[in-house]
Order: C-alpha cells, then structure tokens, then sequence
C-alpha cells in the first residue's frame, strides 16, 4: 500500500531576542532560576488567592447578616421609625457669654464698668495686682452716664547733644602787635558756636563727624590763612569747612587786621539735656562774648 505525500510543512524559525539568551545564561550562572520561577508563579498566584478569599468572606458576610435578619423577624414584626434630625447652629449668644463688648473708641488703660459684678471684678483683680493700692486706670459709668474720662501724662523728653571743649589762645591783636591775653578754656560749647567769640566768628562748629572723633567747623570767608594739620573737609583753594581733631592745634589768621588765634580742640562729648541746646547766632546785644561756657 502505498502512501501518499503530501506537501512537506516547515516549522518557522523562531530566534529568540539576544538579551533574553544573555538574560537566561546569566541567571543561570547566578544560581538564580529558581528565585525567578517562584516569583512568577507567586505574582500569579497572589491575585488568584485575594479574589477567592475576598469572594468567601462576602459569602460569610451576607450569611451572617441573613441569619440576622432572620432572628430579628420573629412572628411579631416591629416597625421601625426613621426620623430626620435637622441639627441646628448652636446660638452665638451661649458661644460668646464669656466675652465681653469693648468701646474701640476708649484710650487704652480705662475700662467702663458696666453693671455691679464687673466692676467689683475689675476693682477686686486691680487691688489684688497692685498690693492694695488703687488702680492707676480710671474708670467711668454707672451713675456719671458711662462718660469716659481721658487721662494725660506728660512724658519727659531727653535731647543729646556732642558738645566739645576747646582751648584759645590769642597771639596777636592785629597789625603784628602780640596779644596779652590769656589763653581761655571754653567747655561743653554745643552747635553753632563761634569761635574764638561771637565778635569774633573765624569758625562756627556745626556737629561732629560721622565717627564722632573730630569736630566739623565752618570756615568763615573772612579767615585770611588757616596753620595746622587740620583736615580740610570742604574747599580746594580756600577752605570753607575744617576737620578739628583733639590734640591737633589750628592757627587762625582773621580779618584786615591779621588778628591771629590758636584753636584746639580738647574732647568730644555726649551732653544730655531736658531742652535742645544750641547756641545763638549773630553778634551779642552788648557788644560782649562770653569766654566760657555755651555761646
């Protein structure tokens, strides 16, 4: 018998990709076939194993609550009643019975006593802070018509002032004649004095520098030459502002006459006052400087 032949079928090839060759040769190498086959069959599995328990424990679930429900209906059957609460804001006035209503049209520090208990509260608690003392606020109501009664104290005001002190020592008396004067000391000068004198006003002190170490002098126009290692602040052919160190002399020469003083300046100080020092500008009335103090 014969048999016949039919059309030869070839199998395709298939080739699997290379990284899953070097992938599965590495694994094998590493031991690590087995680790990867249990993780499989585990993240296959897992799914399988939640949905059967969470199907049984509807299952338990629904028979429990049948059982229930079968207990509950015995041969009298009770009616129940499903009423609606419609719960209510709870009323502010309760809420907000501790606090009390404040005037913000009232300066701080009085209170109004409104009625007997708060005002033998705010009296009880202000004897009891102050030792038995009576209370600095005032207090206002009750039986003068609630009219609050304002309270003024007067706050003292300090000035700070840089005052400086400085020595003068007169050298001529004009047209080269020398002077017979004595050298003066002149303490606690404060702004806008003039030095030597006001009959004499060659400098005009105006504040200290921002340092605080020297003091700033102005310069009048009737200043013929300026002597020392003083600083000039301001000016460039003739100095209209001058920086006076302690210590560090400056030779005047002033007016027509060739008038010639020495200023130094001696300390730089903070003086503190009650009213704003500063000294008066212009000749005197009389005619006459003062040589010591403020000017």
């Amino acid at each position: 018998m014969k048999r016949l032949k039919g059309p030869e079928i070839k199998m395709p090839k298939v080739r699997m990709p290379q990284f899953l060759v070097d992938l599965y040769y590495d694994l094998d190498e590493r031991h690590l076939l087995p680790v990867v086959a249990v993780l499989v069959v585990g993240i296959i599995a897992v799914p399988l194993l939640l949905g059967g328990s969470s199907d049984s424990a509807e299952e338990s679930t629904g028979a429990e609550a049948a059982a229930t429900a079968s207990a509950a209906a015995g041969p009298k059957t009770s009616a129940l009643v499903v009423a609606k609460e419609s719960p209510n804001l709870r009323e502010y006035k309760r809420r907000l019975e501790h606090l009390h209503p404040k005037d913000p049209f009232r300066p701080q520090g009085s209170e109004t006593a409104s009625g007997e208990g708060s005002a033998s509260s705010s009296s009880s608690e202000s004897t009891e802070s102050s030792g038995g003392e009576s209370p600095a606020t005032t207090e206002s109501g009750g039986e003068t018509g609630g009219t609050p009664i304002e309270t003024t104290t007067h706050r003292k005001v300090t000035f700070f002032t840089y005052a400086i002190d400085v020595r003068v020592a007169p050298l001529s008396a004009g047209n080269g004649k020398p002077s017979q004067a004595e050298p003066t000391v002149r303490r606690n000068l404060p702004p806008l004095v003039m030095l030597p004198s006001r009959d004499t006003p060659a400098l005009t002190y105006i504040g200290p520098s921002h340092d605080g170490k020297k003091a700033i002098m102005l310069v009048s126009s009737d200043v013929v030459s300026l002597f020392g290692d003083s600083k000039c602040v301001v000016g460039s052919t003739s100095c209209q502002m001058l920086a006076l160190e302690p210590g560090v002399p400056e030779t005047i020469v002033y007016g027509p006459a060739a008038r010639t003083y020495r200023v130094e300046l001696l300390k730089i100080q903070v003086v503190t006052s009650e009213h704003l020092n500063r000294a008066a500008l212009g000749k005197p009335k009389h005619g006459k400087s003062k040589q010591s103090g403020s000017n």
